[in-house]
């Protein structure tokens, strides 16, 4: 694609008509649009993508009533009166090799205010030879012009080629190149191309291989469930992309808010995560100490608080004891007592000892008489005042003895533990909740907060939108798999079944063309986006690798050694030509040869890396190079670098006392550093 002329007609600052002839020279790409802010410098960039896609060029997040304000904004008003030009329009011209030749395109654009409502009307012309009459475009049906442009050129490639200063910044801030990589894959590859094959090849084995009704009507079920389903994907996909960049601000925000913390309130911000971990083991602790002195005060504390009165109680019970001791004793000799007697006056006692009668009379009366007196004496003891077994005497005594030796130190030592905790937990909440006094710091506290519950909610999101891409991706292979075996089951004849089998093979070939055209151009992006790397910076050497992942698109740089260089350690200027390195690499991947139209390239940019664009970069980057710069960037000396590249120039001057932009032939200097046009 090359474009060769736009024109814009009361839009924006633009009265009348205002023509740019965008024609280029092979060995002269370039042609270079100087402008200060408010000149129309961006309008114009903006006017080629707004001209051929309308209100998609915007994206999904554009509302009809907000694309309607923004034109009514745009259609020009002059100056001192209340009243805007009837209409306007952007016209853009392009030559594009298409259909085995190369024809020119008129793509216009215009815009009418009825009584408040925006009518927009798009005519499409084309001619096939230099300085013949435009005609218009009969062979396609006028429904379908919209659709033939992004057909022409799809607008997920033509953003590719549309460089924005700023967007550039973006992604090099936010670290989003992988988000910019996803957002632009598919066309980049040219997969919906295959996913509309596919479709028309289960469409026309439904309509041409004889199907019954029945079949018909299940598979035509199918198709909608399945396109249904790719909406849905579709759907879950956009507001994942659009959560993901809401992640990103938010992210950036709340970096912002620590790094505001951290200058006025010391480390409070960098001990926050450290704190919140402390607090939460902290009060686990305490509840464990609680419970502790709470099960012992449920047992036996309570007894330590009456030791006198456990002593005397001791001494009852020890006494209760001895007597149920003494009680047994006596119960077990009264018990034998007759059994000894009739066992030392039987005769077989005494037949191994030698003693007469009167000695056995002796001994038998003074054995009697001991055991008789043993018996007294035990029935002599004090009775028992609680009638406890002695089981119960012995755990009851036991309570007493340990109420006295532990439970006392035990609680002290809870105790100690207990306040040693809690003074600890006050510190650590303190440092969390109140945050150093200063009137400043309290609110960014509280929004910083506010801010992280708020990102949470957005993971969680998040999280969400990617179980339910996976589930309904299942789900759409699983519909796919039924067409299939719902028109497969049903062809009678040997020709409709080879007709079925082929459109089978052929299905399952384009999806693995489609998986192995993503591999050989992740590939292909990845010796790109080397190569640009290698270009832009101005350290040799100092990306050797860079790795795409096949599946998130996360990229990866590694040095000559093989360890990885992490992206945040790039100064700001390098990730600005790590951002420009992706969008170049995507554009060239892309293999379409369109032009390069670059806003604003180096308005952040140091010195050396301004160099870098102005002489490695912008003479090569395409067959066109359309430069929109401010005065500030393409300054007089790298102006006089790119004229060699240069095939026409213009500069457009705002003139405030007549409301409108005036248009030069020429950049503010010539080759030579003189200035030619006057810089407000």
């Amino acid at each position: 694609m090359l474009i060769t002329k736009i024109i814009l007609k009361d839009f924006g600052v633009y009265r009348e008509t205002n023509e740019f002839d965008f024609t280029c020279e092979d060995d002269k790409p370039i042609i270079l649009i100087g402008g200060t802010n408010g000149s129309g410098k961006t309008t114009l960039f903006d006017s080629v993508m707004l001209c051929l896609y309308g209100m998609a060029a915007f994206g999904k997040k554009v509302t009809r009533q907000s694309y309607e304000k923004y034109l009514k904004q745009k259609i020009h008003r002059y100056l001192g009166v209340p009243v805007s030009a009837d209409h306007a329009s952007i016209i853009v011209q392009f030559k594009f090799f298409h259909n085995h030749e190369i024809a020119e395109y008129q793509v216009n654009r215009s815009w009418r205010n009825d009584d408040g409502k925006i009518r927009e009307d798009l005519t499409i012309k084309k001619r096939n030879k230099d300085n013949s009459p435009f005609e218009p475009l009969d062979t396609i049906e006028k429904s379908y012009w919209q659709s033939f442009v992004e057909d022409l050129i799809p607008k997920g490639i033509a953003r590719l080629f549309f460089f924005d200063g700023e967007k550039i910044v973006q992604i090099a801030e936010e670290g989003n190149e992988d988000i910019a990589i996803k957002s632009s894959f598919n066309s980049l590859l040219g997969i919906e191309l295959v996913e509309q094959l596919k479709s028309d090849l289960h469409i026309n084995l439904a309509r041409n291989l004889g199907i019954n009704e029945v079949v018909k009507q299940e598979f035509e079920r199918y198709q909608k469930e399945k396109q249904e389903t790719e909406e849905e994907i579709r759907l879950f996909q956009v507001q994942k992309s659009h959560k993901e960049d809401d992640i990103s601000n938010l992210q950036k925000e709340i970096e912002d808010i620590e790094t505001r913390i951290a200058k006025m309130g010391g480390e409070f911000a960098l001990k926050r995560d450290e704190l919140k971990s402390k607090k939460m083991l902290y009060e686990i602790r305490l509840e464990t100490i609680s419970q502790n002195i709470r099960n012992l005060c449920s047992n036996i504390l309570p007894l330590s608080l009456i030791p006198k009165q456990l002593e005397e109680l001791k001494k009852h019970l020890q006494n209760d004891e001895r007597a149920l001791k003494n009680n047994f004793e006596k119960e077990i000799l009264e018990s034998n007592l007759d059994e000894v007697k009739q066992s030392i006056e039987s005769k077989t006692f005494w037949q191994e000892l030698d003693a007469d009668k009167t000695t056995r009379e002796k001994i038998i009366s003074k054995v009697s008489q001991l055991l008789e007196q043993k018996i007294q004496n035990k029935s002599s003891k004090q009775a028992s005042m609680f009638n406890f077994s002695l089981k119960e005497n012995e755990r009851i005594l036991s309570m007493i003895n340990e109420a006295n030796d532990d439970s006392i130190t035990e609680l002290e030592n809870y105790t100690k533990q207990f306040n040693e905790t809690s003074e600890e937990l006050d510190r650590i909440e303190t440092a969390l909740i109140n945050a150093p006094k200063d009137d400043e710091i309290g609110p960014l506290v509280s929004k910083l907060t506010e801010l992280n519950k708020q990102l949470g909610m957005f993971q969680a999101e998040i999280a969400h939108f990617e179980q339910q891409i996976t589930s309904k991706t299942a789900l759409l292979k699983h519909i796919t798999f039924k067409a299939r075996e719902a028109l497969s089951k049903q062809f009678k004849n040997k020709k409709s079944q080879e007709k079925a089998e082929l459109t089978d093979k052929i299905l399952s070939v384009l999806d693995e063309y489609s998986e192995k055209l993503k591999l050989k151009k992740i590939s292909l992006l990845e010796e790109y986006l080397l190569d640009g790397i290698q270009t832009l910076m101005h350290k040799e050497n100092f990306i050797h690798k860079v790795h795409v992942d096949r599946e998130t698109f996360e990229i990866t740089l590694y040095r000559e050694d093989g360890i990885q260089i992490p992206k945040d350690l790039l100064s700001k200027g390098e990730q600005q030509m790590f951002a420009t390195a992706v969008l170049w690499a995507l554009a060239k991947t892309s293999g379409r040869p369109l032009p390069f139209l670059i806003d604003t390239p180096l308005a952040r940019l140091d010195m050396q890396h301004r160099a870098n664009l102005v002489e490695e970069f912008f003479p090569i980057a395409s067959h066109q190079v359309v430069i929109f710069s401010t005065n500030a960037e393409i300054d007089a000396e790298y102006y006089r670098k790119l004229y060699p590249y240069i095939t026409r120039s213009y500069s457009m001057e705002y003139l405030p006392n007549k409301g409108k932009t005036k248009q030069h032939p020429n950049y503010f200097w010539n080759e030579k550093g003189e200035e030619l046009v006057a810089i407000q």
